[in-house]
């Protein structure tokens, strides 16, 4: 083999030699995200163009050189025209001084996220604190991610060398089948784990009605999630959200309904108790019109307290005839309504739209 001559092992390069000097750009389409250019022992002082929307990973000697951000470069190797061709004749033509330039393209994309099956977790709320109630959550979204690899992140670096692996190229279609078999799995990890937090300080009933709030609490683990694999979470959003209603959640929502009432009625009693005590302290106080500012229900409240000042002072045999048979007044009593639908909403058993619909309901029958 001469010297100037078309060297085999040289085929990478344009005309099956090596140019004094290389000039690198990108020259995929954009279903391509990744490609690594053919010249692998390029000459020093080559120059890679980086394009506005796309970083080169510049490899030296088996080792992460450099990130290069958009712009022209000049790159350093060992490898000299003449020189580095003379050398490189005792082994067979090849450098053993190597770099492979990848370039990588930065574009946003969009990939479609799906539970294929749904993501068991423990109700803890439902359970009222005391165990949890086995949960299946259904789901699907749309995230916009794009690649962003940094030099100070050695873990987005690993798994993008693994990403490669022996590719030459690395398409969208990759990427959604990352997505699909790799990333989904840890996305529903992350979903299931967040709601089961959650649900040990309120409900998760209404989840569906609450996305937004909920995409936000999600957003710190996503982009710590996305950024292991290099990848920058641009925006996501979730289609539906939804839980399915099984035989077990619907009879530990029966209970909580009951427990509602009986918290309810207890409540009725203590304010009823309390009213009447400060009357008979401050009989001057305002009296009836007093008490029903009290309950907060105003007109609606001159009836509730007629009902317990009847209870209060009545023979207890008279009471308990009452108790046995309740007057339909108080069976339709705004306020009694009311408290029980705002427990129910804080219960997470009813949604603010179903609340905010029986008030104006019962405001306007006033």
């Amino acid at each position: 083999m001469g010297l100037f001559h078309k060297n085999e092992n040289e085929k990478q390069f344009a005309g099956g030699s090596k140019n004094v000097m290389e000039s690198m750009q990108r020259e995929h389409d954009t279903n391509t995200l990744i490609y690594l250019d053919p010249r692998e022992d390029f000459n020093t002082n080559s120059v890679i163009t980086v394009a506005p929307n796309e970083q080169v990973i510049f490899i030296k000697n088996g080792e992460l050189y450099g990130i290069l951000p958009s712009g022209r470069h000049e790159v350093k190797t060992e490898n000299y025209p003449v020189l580095s061709r003379i050398r490189n004749m005792l082994t067979g033509g090849m450098s053993t001084f190597t770099c492979q330039v990848y370039h990588v393209s930065t574009s946003e994309q969009n990939v479609n996220w799906g539970t294929s099956s749904a993501i068991e977790i423990q109700d803890f709320f439902l359970g009222r604190g005391e165990i949890g109630v086995p949960t299946l959550i259904r789901g699907a979204g749309e995230f916009r991610v794009r690649f962003n690899i940094r030099e100070d992140d050695n873990a987005s670096i690993q798994t993008f060398m693994r990403l490669m692996g022996d590719k030459s190229s690395y398409s969208v279609n990759d990427l959604s089948m990352l997505f699909r078999a790799q990333i989904s799995q840890e996305v529903s990890d992350v979903v299931g784990r967040t709601l089961e937090n959650i649900s040990m300080n309120r409900s998760i009933n209404a989840i569906s009605s609450q996305l937004k709030s909920f995409s936000k609490e999600l957003k710190p683990a996503f982009d710590e999630l996305f950024n292991e694999y290099g990848l920058e979470l641009v925006n996501f959003s979730f289609y539906n959200l939804t839980i399915d209603e099984t035989e077990e959640r619907k009879k530990y929502i029966d209970r909580r309904i009951a427990a509602a009432n009986v918290v309810d009625s207890r409540y009725n009693q203590a304010v009823q108790q309390e009213l009447l005590k400060d009357i008979a302290i401050n009989p001057g106080a305002g009296g009836i019109a007093s008490a029903g500012a009290g309950l907060g229900m105003g007109m609606a409240a001159g009836n509730a307290f007629a009902t317990m000042s009847a209870a209060a002072f009545t023979n207890s045999q008279h009471t308990t005839a009452q108790q046995q048979t309740p007057s339909t007044s108080s069976q339709s009593d705004p306020m009694e309504v009311l408290s029980k639908m705002k427990k129910m909403l804080d219960a997470g058993l009813i949604s603010q739209e179903k609340y905010d619909a029986k008030v104006d309901e019962i405001m306007n029958n006033l």
